[in-house]
């Protein structure tokens, strides 16, 4: 953005006042530390004497132009025919991009919208990194423009700032409260037709026969079989029957507070009802808590070969679960469905597991597959850029001894013979003395 801008020594002159060395803050696959991204922008801000707001809004819209530019633009214009339905799922995808593609483990943030009487949409910002909130008010003017058509006013209604405990420690997350607004381009001669873009009214269902409902139990268990269904008070209501390969028996009994089952790694908030909704669309990932070798314990007096089987399933792994929270009609449950987050086959047969755990409807066994060539050329990557760097060492490191050489030449030998043998030239014999050995050469 910044040599599209202001040109390549301008860009110089950043990187220099922030103190980056040329040619080391545009790696590929390489995560830079928050740090020095703010040591950037402020360095653009002071050179250009924009305020680092600005600086960050206008970072959030060439982001998007940047990103449809290197061919993500077809993505981002299927993944929702409406703008809310684009920030509803712009969790998933940072999930996708960070964890599954990159291996990055980022601490994305997290969006939340509510649709308006009046058309608006009210957007919950959440994040971790405090300060940021301009960069999505350039996302959303860029998106609404490149890809909805339309043009939005944004304000902010509310931000603040609250510390959050966690396992891992304290942390600080920002909450910042948007209000977008669309509104016709200039000439549109029908001022409403652009509303539709920003909110998508869902259709009427079909009311089937409500007294009877076709799925038992048993039938729903057995199709989601790693789902939980929490109470308001997040104790367990309900589970899928696999997870009874993982997890020992008496913490799935019913009421048992779901923190007792599984500690929460993503996102970052405690476990909690009302925590869960204001982050429900984001990607829950949850570990289970117990040991394998708890569940291990409990299958010593099954049958001999059934044990063995089992005892086969447990690598020693905690099991790990990567899904999706809803809100259920009652607004009094959740229900997380959910399967067994692995990516790759080694990550698979970690857990002991093959394929056939996987139901066929779940697309985690098409993301095993395919995604074990996409790791496959990251990993590609990363090794030619460890071998360009190892290279430019070399390189440093030959032109040193170079110059030593260069220089002991010129100290054994006359100028004039030592100039040709460093330009490579042939030296035709000759007779020198030399002054200081008293040599004659």
């Amino acid at each position: 953005m910044m040599v599209r801008r202001y040109g390549d020594d301008f860009w110089a002159e950043v990187l220099q006042r922030a103190g980056f060395e040329s040619g080391k803050e545009n790696i590929v696959n390489h995560y830079y530390p928050d740090a020095d991204t703010y040591a950037l922008i402020d360095s653009v801000s002071a050179l250009t004497k924009i305020p680092r707001e600005q600086v960050w809004e206008s970072y959030g819209a060439f982001l998007i132009e940047y990103t449809m530019e290197i061919g993500w633009d077809e993505l981002l214009r299927t993944i929702s025919p409406s703008l809310k339905g684009f920030l509803d799922n712009l969790d998933s995808l940072h999930y996708f991009i960070d964890h599954v593609v990159y291996k990055a483990n980022l601490r994305g943030p997290s969006f939340r919208c509510e649709e308006n009487e009046d058309g608006t949409i009210t957007l919950h910002y959440f994040t971790g990194r405090p300060g940021l909130y301009p960069i999505v008010k350039g996302v959303l003017r860029e998106v609404s423009k490149r890809i909805y058509k339309i043009d939005v006013t944004i304000t902010v209604n509310g931000r603040t700032q609250r510390s959050v405990q966690m396992s891992t420690g304290e942390r600080l997350e920002e909450h910042v409260i948007f209000s977008i607004k669309g509104h016709s381009t200039s000439g549109d001669p029908n001022p409403n037709s652009k509303v539709s873009s920003i909110i998508t009214r869902p259709k009427s269902p079909i009311e089937y026969d409500g007294s009877v409902l076709r799925v038992s139990q048993l039938d729903f268990i057995a199709a989601f079989p790693y789902h939980v269904i929490v109470d308001r008070d997040c104790r367990l209501v309900q589970c899928g029957k696999d997870l009874f390969n993982h997890i020992s028996r008496d913490l799935l009994e019913p009421l048992t507070p779901l923190v007792r089952i599984f500690e929460i790694n993503r996102p970052q908030i405690p476990l909690d009802f009302d925590n869960i909704c204001n982050f429900i669309n984001a990607v829950f990932v949850l570990q289970v808590r117990n040991a394998p070798m708890d569940v291990r314990k409990q299958h010593r007096g099954s049958d001999t070969g059934e044990a063995e089987a089992f005892n086969d399933n447990m690598h020693g792994q905690h099991l790990k679960l990567k899904g999706q929270m809803i809100l259920m009609a009652s607004r009094e449950h959740l229900i997380y469905l959910a399967s067994p987050y692995v990516t790759s086959i080694p990550e698979l047969l970690q857990y002991g597991m093959r394929l056939s755990a996987m139901p066929l409807h779940d697309a985690t066994r098409d993301l095993i597959l395919l995604n074990q060539q996409r790791l496959s050329d990251v990993e590609v990557n990363l090794q030619l850029e460890a071998n360009n760097e190892q290279l430019e060492s070399l390189a440093k490191d030959l032109e040193l001894e170079k110059s030593k050489t260069d220089a002991l030449l010129k100290e054994m030998l006359p100028s004039s013979v030592a100039i040709q043998l460093i330009n490579g030239a042939s030296v035709d014999a000759s007779k020198f003395y030399n002054t200081e050995l008293g040599l004659a050469l």
